[in-house]
């Protein structure tokens, strides 16, 4: 098959004031830089749950693992940069919860009308929204493996707009292995939050091409690019190339 170049589809730039990630397996930033030189260093650990000792009882016992994930890594930064628009991005949304929703129904033929109404994609964003009592806009995205490239792309349009900073929250929580099920599965369940403000400190370049994907591309993609993204902050590489289906991306470190 006769290989092309790739096109540029679209390069943006930005600077990131703070940004923290929490993970379902991590304690602290130690250990995810442990985890940043060796990816292994994950497996066996037994998972953690945040406290979040800022609210109440009731508030957190309605947090999935992504939400609660998604609060500890966000609150403090998020209240460090008041008003900036929110940009939620996961691949793996509430489907956990779906499932257990499904199993609930087959047991007593009826579900929970609470936990019905946060199965939905964007429960984390519309419950971070009523915790934090912050109205500014906000968008939740479905996305497939380049999906922290897809929320950066989107954080970056709205700073064009015009906005001084935006949140940037990616949350994956994989399918338990108790379902058996073929899925792919993120390595553990984590949430990655980011402010993005103008700037020249990072860039992110789109490309495409023609050709097709070969049998092998055909196969489930590696969806948790937040992961990935993480590990280039800590690892302080200049630049990352991600090669998806028919497009990459390139991460750069500037300056």
């Amino acid at each position: 098959m006769k290989e092309t170049m790739p096109s540029i589809i679209c390069r943006f730039h930005f600077d990131i004031a703070a940004w923290r990630v929490s993970g379902s397996k991590m304690r602290d930033m130690a250990q995810w830089a442990k985890w940043a030189e060796c990816p292994d260093f994950a497996d066996g650990l037994p998972d953690v749950r945040p406290e979040l000792p800022f609210l109440p009882a009731m508030q957190r016992r309605r947090l999935s693992k992504a939400a609660r994930l998604v609060c500890d890594a966000a609150w403090d930064i998020a209240s460090a940069h008041p008003g900036s628009p929110v940009v939620y991005a996961s691949h793996d949304g509430e489907m956990a919860r779906s499932f257990d929703l499904w199993l609930e129904l087959l047991k007593s033929h009826t579900v929970s009308p609470t936990s019905f109404g946060l199965s939905v994609h964007n429960a984390t964003a519309g419950q971070w929204s009523i915790l934090r009592q912050d109205m500014s806009e906000q968008t939740a995205l479905a996305v497939c493996a380049d999906g922290v490239e897809t929320a950066l792309a989107e954080a970056a349009s709205l700073l064009e707009e015009g906005c001084g900073s935006v949140l940037v929250l990616a949350a994956d929580d994989p399918l338990p292995e108790g379902y058996a099920v073929s899925a792919t599965r993120a390595p553990f369940a984590y949430a990655l939050a980011m402010v993005l403000t103008k700037g020249t400190r990072y860039s992110l370049t789109l490309s495409a091409s023609d050709d097709m994907p070969s049998e092998a591309g055909m196969l489930p993609e590696a969806y948790w690019s937040g992961l990935e993204w993480v590990r280039f902050l800590l690892n302080g590489s200049r630049e990352c190339r991600r090669v998806y289906r028919n497009r990459e991306w390139l991460w750069q470190r500037n300056g």
